[in-house]
């Protein structure tokens, strides 16, 4: 209760939402979807950052490049109250920085590449690249995180600003989204009524 009765204290606009889409609802239930559907009229403002995946199947790495991959629909994605835009995010795993040389200056690529090698990395690190948009270490299971130029450009655009993230999953892509915000300056408040993991729905009750 405790929990809760800060989150109703706290008066946010912005609400982001991470991977609540039907490819990914074994790890949650109904009654979670209704209460986050509740839970967005309390916001001005919802984004939704859904991954692009095809059923969780690990892509070709090359995938991020795809200019026309199999894509989620809009059959397969949630509308949410207040929703002002849908940011998609590609699913990637295990890439090393060799793998971003393309959209890296030199000087950048042999700066990460020392810092990789004197292992001076930490989590948050970020660098723009030739695209318009940034990658980010996480150092999970993930490594790097490339921001999509639609979110990196949202991100900017509410550097200083709060809001209040949920989804999932909480040590997977809603740390690499929480992360990327950090570093460009987003002031993030995680709503842990709201996240999922594999392993656990904060809301258990049926609907």
């Amino acid at each position: 209760m405790r929990r809760l009765k800060l989150f109703e204290s706290f008066k946010d606009d912005i609400l982001i939402i991470v991977d609540v889409q039907k490819s990914f609802k074994k790890y949650f239930n109904e009654m979670y979807l209704y209460e986050v559907k509740k839970y967005c009229s309390n916001f001005r403002e919802v984004y939704q950052i859904f991954d692009n995946h095809v059923d969780g199947v690990k892509m070709n790495k090359n995938y991020l490049y795809h200019e026309n991959p199999e894509r989620e629909t809009s059959e397969q994605l949630y509308e949410f109250p207040n929703q002002v835009e849908l940011i998609e995010k590609r699913y990637q795993y295990d890439v090393n920085i060799d793998f971003y040389k393309s959209i890296l200056d030199t000087k950048t690529l042999n700066y990460i590449r020392e810092m990789e090698r004197s292992k001076t990395l930490k989590v948050g690190d970020l660098f723009t690249t030739k695209m318009g948009n940034a990658i980010v270490f996480i150092g999970n299971n993930h490594v790097w995180f490339e921001i999509p130029k639609k979110l990196y450009q949202l991100f900017k655009k509410l550097e200083g600003k709060e809001v209040t993230l949920i989804g999932g999953s909480m040590s997977e892509c809603l740390a690499d989204v929480e992360i990327s915000a950090k570093s460009l300056g987003v002031i993030v408040k995680k709503n842990y009524l709201y996240i999922y993991s594999a392993s656990h729905c904060p809301i258990d009750r049926k609907i």
